[in-house]
């Protein structure tokens, strides 16, 4: 019994010190994405592509429900804000409870249509904040038109 009771705590300690290790692991990863983060500014001088923009809607309720189209008279303050959306910080494991309420579908002239929230964006597997200029006027009653119907 002793015995058995022996090798079940080595191999509990032996977990442990495996556990300890990843830690350290995960703090070589951190500074690495640190290094990583200072070059995301060069690499990634917008979060959003703003070139060749046929319409821009915004959601709320995290993407789902009825967008509100921007109007043309707003577009381009629109699409100058949304240009200066940039890389920031990178998030903690677990996003905060409302992250990504908001998200914005941009559709280009070539057909293609991306759609993504406004307080995160994932760079080479790395989810990072974004953060841009303050919102123009016109954003809080182009939101305020979007719905769950």
């Amino acid at each position: 019994m002793k015995k058995l009771l022996s090798l079940l705590l080595s191999i509990i300690m032996l977990l442990c010190f495996t556990a300890c290790n990843e830690n350290d692991t995960d703090k070589t990863s951190s500074t690495k994405n640190s290094e990583t983060y200072d070059t995301l500014f060069d690499t990634y001088p917008s979060v959003f592509v703003t070139e060749n923009i046929t319409s821009i809607t915004f959601y709320a309720y995290y993407g789902k429900g009825k967008g509100s189209k921007v109007p043309k008279e707003h577009m381009d303050e629109i699409i100058t804000w949304l240009d200066s959306f940039t890389i920031d910080k990178e998030v903690p494991e677990l996003l905060p409870p409302g992250t990504n309420t908001i998200n914005v579908e941009i559709e280009y002239f070539d057909g293609t249509i991306i759609k993504r929230g406004l307080d995160t964006a994932t760079v080479d597997g790395i989810t990072y904040y974004i953060k841009g200029d303050t919102a123009p006027e016109c954003y809080e009653e182009i939101v305020s038109k979007t719905s769950l119907n």
